[in-house]
């Protein structure tokens, strides 16, 4: 069985964005947002919107849910329209579960998180070892920052992060079919307390599973 689209965009493209530490940098106002958000981050949890934009600014998918992030390495990207899905790290796998195709799939995390975004909130590290930032400029009310990866990448080659004078709003991948993937965030609640049950993951009975092996 086949897992849906928007599983592999977050096991691919997303988990990078999550390895940020407050940065040491020249910075103006977009890398002092940055700089802001992520010192002293211990988790969050916000509403999300994700939408697939391919090259000609079609929309190719639309679908929106809940996240929760406890650092370091555990999260939950709860899908909840237009169907239900659910995302799952506890600090050693990741749980990709589908409770209309009934089937989870499981993965190493230090496997699956190499080249995902999800590592920028969730994990410990310099951003800017990884990532080329430049600032770029201001749009409708928001700061934002280009981040191209140091290394070659295979499922995307470029993000963006939109900040507000409180918090990050939006963060855009863009892969080498230009098709981009935005993640708008809305309610983020900063360091909230959070429920350690959430990133466990018990799969339920009649339930297929597929696991991926360490090498």
């Amino acid at each position: 069985m086949i897992l849906r689209p928007v599983c592999k965009l977050f096991i691919g493209p997303l988990a990078v964005l999550m390895l940020a530490m407050p940065l040491v940098a020249n910075a103006g106002s977009g890398m002092d947002r940055l700089n802001h958000f992520f010192d002293g981050l211990a988790g969050l949890r916000a509403n999300f919107e994700q939408t697939v934009i391919d090259a000609s600014a079609f929309s190719l998918q639309e679908s929106r849910g809940v996240l929760v992030m406890q650092r370091p390495d555990k999260f939950l990207w709860d899908y909840q329209q237009p169907y239900q899905q659910a995302i799952i790290a506890d600090g050693k796998k990741i749980y990709i579960y589908d409770a209309d195709l009934e089937q989870v799939t499981v993965k190493p995390m230090h496997k699956s998180m190499g080249d995902t975004p999800m590592l920028l909130l969730s994990s410990g590290g310099a951003l800017d070892d990884s990532f080329v930032i430049t600032e770029s400029g201001k749009d409708s009310g928001l700061e934002w920052l280009t981040l191209k990866p140091k290394e070659e990448q295979t499922n995307f080659t470029m993000m963006r992060l939109a900040f507000d004078t409180k918090t990050l709003r939006v963060m855009e991948l863009v892969d080498s079919f230009d098709q981009t993937t935005r993640l708008m965030f809305s309610d983020m609640q900063r360091n909230p307390r959070i429920d350690s049950s959430l990133f466990k993951f018990v799969a339920p009975a009649g339930v297929d599973v597929i696991e991926e092996r360490q090498p």
